[in-house]
């Protein structure tokens, strides 16, 4: 029954997204940083040049699929949709989204806002396998040895879940690797809101360009009449308000088949998550050009990076550490490390457009999203640094020098990522 259950989740997971691939996702549904991972079969990894074998690995990602963090969307919602009822103004489609909200709010109490779904544990039990799977001679070798394997989490539950998934991961490859007790990392882990005055300028300008103003106009007529619409005080936070519900709602496939999608056009939704996307762009992302304040709350996080990188390489009996945490995280650990579409920043002047500038919170931000560093050391002591995006190679900032094709000293990434 447990298989069969399984196998089911991880076939409504594959059809949310089929793969793990940052550079082939396609954002077909436009669900902007709520994307969820995915559950993809394998991943890939550079092989580092002969006389060099794996002895350390190190992570962060985001957690996986969850519920909305509080109900406060919902409650909105619902306010102007009881107002428009009781004024008639409701549209046949729009009849349905009281129920649609009532029946999707049943499985986030039972879960608990802000909790991981089923598809959430799933995505981190396959990132769990698949870091065991490549990663295997090194894991195993810790197991045989006793080397520690660390988990450091935010304070936030649903981190805690994503690190219990993939410890089960990790185990159905390579049981007994030696797993203390989680490290409670708010500091490095927990980055708040970094966009700076002329950030936040850029922001409310993204917010209020003229086809966001028609993008969340069109979605409010799907459920109102255009003249109650015209009553709604700031339509592009109400159709807001509903656009997350969609994005949010692909990670509880399995628990609910309330969707969201009659309400919010793919049109709409593509308009929607852009201005979704610019806000955290200027929050989390590269931000305006000049300016470090959308990211520079990474560094403590880089420090710990290079801290325990350095310990396992002087003897230390650390072989990974596995960090768990959130988009408001990995996106400006992305741009720190200038990651490729994360290293691009806009001048002041100019506002944030997928026109002219690669960001996509779907690939900086998604659900699941994990940024790595695999060192490898050769018989005389010398290491190189590898690192992966989304489980994928990437090259990090023009400013670091590679050794040989994505593959780093130490001390250049100190140089380099200071």
């Amino acid at each position: 029954m447990i298989g069969s259950f399984l196998t089911q989740l991880i076939a409504i997971l594959a059809t949310v997204t089929a793969t793990a691939q940052a550079e082939t996702t396609i954002d077909a549904d436009h669900y902007a940083n709520q994307t969820p991972y995915g559950n993809a079969a394998s991943s890939a990894i550079r092989q580092a040049p002969d006389g060099y074998r794996l002895t350390f690995v190190e992570t962060v990602g985001r957690h996986g699929a969850r519920t909305l963090t509080s109900s406060a969307r919902e409650r909105r919602s619902l306010a102007i949709w009881t107002r428009a009822k009781k004024a008639g103004q409701v549209t046949d489609t729009g009849e349905g989204f009281a129920a649609d909200v009532a029946a999707f709010q049943k499985p986030e109490q039972r879960i608990g806002y802000g909790n991981l779904s089923e598809i959430g544990a799933v995505e981190w039990q396959g990132i769990g396998r698949r870091t065991a799977t490549v990663y295997r001679d090194l894991l195993a070798g810790a197991a045989a040895t006793g080397d520690g394997v660390v988990f450091k989490t935010s304070p936030v539950q649903r981190t805690v879940e994503s690190a219990d998934a993939m410890r089960e991961g990790l185990d159905s490859v390579v049981p007994g690797l030696d797993v203390g007790e989680y490290v409670t990392d708010a500091p490095r882990l927990l980055i708040g809101n970094g966009a700076s005055p002329s950030g936040n300028r850029v922001t409310e300008r993204a917010m209020t360009r003229p086809d966001v103003v028609a993008a969340a106009t069109d979605l409010l007529e799907v459920m109102y009449a255009p003249g109650f619409v015209a009553t709604i005080d700031d339509p592009v936070a109400a159709a807001l308000d509903v656009y997350l519900l969609y994005s949010t709602a692909p990670g509880l496939a399995a628990e609910t088949s309330v969707t969201f999608a009659p309400y919010v056009p793919l049109d709409d939704a593509a308009v929607l998550g852009s201005a979704v996307d610019a806000e955290n762009f200027y929050q989390f992302g590269p931000g305006v050009e000049g300016e470090d304040s959308s990211y520079a709350a990474a560094r403590p996080l880089l420090d710990d990076f290079l801290w325990s990188l350095e310990e396992r390489l002087a003897g230390g009996s650390t072989a990974a550490v596995f960090r768990l945490a959130h988009g408001e995280t990995t996106m400006p650990f992305a741009a720190l490390l200038g990651l490729p579409g994360s290293d691009v920043q806009v001048p002041a002047d100019r506002t944030f457009s997928y026109a002219d500038n690669p960001w996509r919170g779907y690939v900086a931000g998604r659900l699941g999203g994990t940024i790595e560093w695999a060192a490898y050391q050769d018989d005389g002591g010398r290491a190189l640094v590898t690192v992966r995006h989304n489980e994928q190679p990437v090259r990090l900032t023009s400013r670091c020098r590679e050794t040989v094709p994505y593959f780093y000293r130490p001390a250049e990434l100190e140089r380099c990522l200071a």
